[in-house]
């Protein structure tokens, strides 16, 4: 019975602590809120971590309150690879913390996060370095990413590597990935070596 009623507090102070932080009253919600947060209430976690990253997108004196309760989560939820989520959001903040998120995420890259190489491949890719993009999806399918190859195909394409591109989708296609024969198929009606491929119309069209 004594967990039960732990429980329904700890409840009641989170709602209550939610509520008063959706009203602006962020100094008296996070009396609520903080110490659920550090016994590991992980719907607490995410209330302060998220309503200080908000702020931190234009005031950088909510940037080390944020990482603090963004690094907190990670730990509740017993997930390091929530880190790369943290630096997703450090790229947003006021002060600009690009080249920190983005070393964050290379680190962790390197010590066997497919989550993270795939990541830094996107970063890469979106600020045009496609070349660069290429190494870090690579890494990313050798640790297994389930995606990370038809992000990779796009790259190598659009670099005029049809070669290694095909070879990529081919062998998907070959082991009966639907999604890798419909590239492999656009890839190669782009080279003009197959038909053009159609979009399946959606149910009732």
């Amino acid at each position: 019975m004594a967990t039960s009623a732990a429980d329904g507090d700890a409840s009641a102070q989170f709602r209550l602590g939610s509520d008063l932080l959706r009203q602006g009253h962020r100094e008296e919600a996070k009396r609520r809120l903080v110490p659920l947060a550090e016994a590991g209430h992980l719907d607490a976690v995410r209330e302060l971590a998220w309503s200080a990253s908000r702020l931190a997108h234009t005031d950088a004196r909510y940037e080390a309150e944020a990482e603090h309760w963004l690094r907190r989560e990670a730990q509740v939820r017993q997930d390091p690879d929530w880190l790369v989520t943290m630096a997703q959001e450090m790229r947003c903040w006021a002060s600009g913390r690009a080249t920190e998120a983005e070393d964050l995420v290379a680190g962790m890259a390197r010590a066997g996060s497919a989550r993270a190489a795939s990541q830094l491949g996107y970063w890469k890719r979106r600020d045009g370095d496609l070349v660069t993009a290429v190494e870090w999806y690579r890494l990313a399918i050798e640790l297994e990413h389930r995606f990370a190859w038809r992000d990779l195909g796009s790259c190598l394409a659009t670099l005029g590597r049809y070669a290694e591109a095909e070879a990529l989708y081919r062998e998907r296609a070959e082991a009966g990935d639907a999604v890798a024969q419909h590239e492999l198929a656009a890839l190669l009606h782009a080279q003009g070596k197959g038909p053009a491929v159609r979009t399946p119309r959606p149910p009732g069209h």
